[in-house]
């Protein structure tokens, strides 16, 4: 019965919903689209922004899901643990499109806020500590996973969580390279986040077969 709720979590968070939504925008697949990321914030740079909400509010649904529906269903920690791995290892490993997709980041999060959301509160201040410290948002993320484990184990007090946020730490660590981080690609156009976020609507679409390497300001429209 394990296996069968273990395969529903892989299942609910394989749901490639960044790709789906660059089809129904027309801009094609997203895995061809700037960082090849199927995720939030490609979506944003090469769709556009309230594209990159909508795939972030859907993604951050299957987190909360994930732990709402292993609690309804009286799982034990070493399950709930099991079946946050197995569904950002979805999100990552979508069987839906030949075995690729996102990093399952904004699942992730969501997952920790249902479970534990003073992990969350915890992270952000060991993120904003490392990113003031290495002036690098790329080194700060790699930082807050390192912790992850310690800080599961500070605020649930549970050896099953700490496994967890190692294996987690493990799957986000393989899949954060330079190269394709979107928040570095990102600041080849842009300043920052914000300047992103609040920059005026762009009426022109970008092309379909636009390169990956490409993000432009174009890309910005709502």
């Amino acid at each position: 019965m394990q296996l069968v709720y273990l395969g529903f979590f892989y299942l609910l968070g394989s749901i490639p919903v960044a790709w789906l939504m660059g089809k129904l925008a027309g801009r094609g697949d997203i895995r061809r689209l700037g960082s090849g990321n199927a995720g939030v914030m490609n979506v944003a740079l090469n769709v556009s922004r309230w594209a990159g909400v909508m795939v972030l509010l859907a993604e951050a649904a299957k987190g909360a899901l994930t732990i709402l529906l292993a609690q309804r269903w009286h799982l034990s920690e070493v399950m709930i643990s099991l079946a946050v791995v197995a569904a950002v290892a979805g999100t990552h490993w979508s069987i839906w499109i030949r075995g690729s997709g996102g990093r399952g980041n904004t699942l992730g999060v969501a997952a920790l806020l249902v479970l534990a959301w003073q992990v969350v509160v915890i992270s952000v201040a060991v993120w904003i500590v490392a990113r003031i410290l290495t002036r690098s948002s790329f080194w700060a993320t790699r930082c807050w996973l390192l912790a992850l484990p310690l800080t599961l184990g500070l605020v649930t007090k549970s050896w099953a969580y700490v496994v967890m946020g190692a294996l987690l730490a493990l799957l986000y660590l393989s899949m954060h390279k330079t190269e394709t981080d979107d928040h570095t690609i990102l600041k080849q156009t842009w300043p920052n986040l914000w300047a992103f976020i609040t920059a005026p609507r762009r009426r022109k679409i970008p092309p379909k077969d636009e390169t990956p390497e490409s993000p432009v300001r174009a890309e910005a429209q709502e």
